[in-house]
């Protein structure tokens, strides 16, 4: 399988993508190969919601949707590397109806017991933008 630079790729023109239709599908097959994909990568990801070109945010949606319902600690650590995403992100939880309780997805995050004091930090604080965002 090709390997994508997800990085350039946010900032890259998807003019050329949007034109080739078997690069484009095999880039999504390459995203949506979470199993395979680094944190690194998968916080690169995270990123292609709000890439600038503002192309596939619904396709982006779920694919964020997928990732966290797919492996929530490879999530959380993934947002660790992008917290600036962390609001974009909340707002396709909130339209998508990923959760209703943040508080008890925050605790099950917890029990896990493999993310770092950072990564509590940023998953806490995503669960809490959740609720702040849900109950406006």
């Amino acid at each position: 399988m090709k390997k994508f630079d997800l990085d350039e790729l946010y900032w890259g023109d998807w003019k050329e993508l949007l034109e080739n239709s078997n690069k484009l599908e095999e880039l999504f097959v390459y995203i949506e190969d979470y199993d395979s994909r680094s944190i690194e990568e998968l916080s690169q990801i995270l990123k292609l919601y709000s890439n600038p070109s503002g192309v596939f945010t619904i396709e982006f949606a779920d694919i964020v949707a997928e990732l966290y319902k797919s492996d929530k600690i490879k999530f959380m650590k993934a947002l660790n590397l992008v917290q600036d995403e962390a609001i974009n992100l909340v707002y396709i939880f909130r339209n998508l109806q990923i959760f209703s309780d943040g508080d008890e997805e925050l605790k099950e995050v917890l029990s896990k017991g493999n993310l770092s004091q950072n990564e509590i930090d940023t998953a806490s604080i995503f669960y809490q933008m959740y609720k702040n965002i849900c109950s406006s």
